[in-house]
């Protein structure tokens, strides 16, 4: 009797076992952190900020930016772009910027270095 209760529970567990897995091996990939530009404000402050990092360390290699913030000049940001103001920790470093969707991607210029 104990070994029919024990087969039983194993046979559930097993069961479960198998439906998990086969869940979880249909479940489609999961990426890390996928960046999918977007025609949003969000999406162009990240490219504007991801580039001015680079591009101030390769402008000033011996003062490493420390970016602060994005401030857009009238009428502020658009679904189309903008220009704007890039500040920086250091008052020495950051600028002006234009930002223009593309049809796929933002298009950065940094006027500045």
């Amino acid at each position: 009797m104990k070994f029919a209760l024990q087969r039983r529970a194993l046979s559930a567990l097993s069961t479960v076992a198998i439906s998990a897995a086969a869940l979880i091996g249909t479940a489609p990939a999961g990426f890390a952190n996928p960046y999918i530009p977007e025609q949003t404000q969000d999406s162009a402050e990240f490219t504007v900020t991801n580039g001015y990092i680079a591009k101030q360390m390769d402008c000033t290699p011996d003062m490493p930016p420390v970016f602060d913030s994005v401030t857009w000049n009238p009428p502020g940001f658009l679904p189309w772009g903008g220009s704007g103001m890039i500040h920086d920790a250091n008052p020495d470093l950051g600028g002006p910027f234009t930002a223009t969707w593309n049809g796929s991607y933002w298009d950065v210029q940094y006027e500045f270095c």
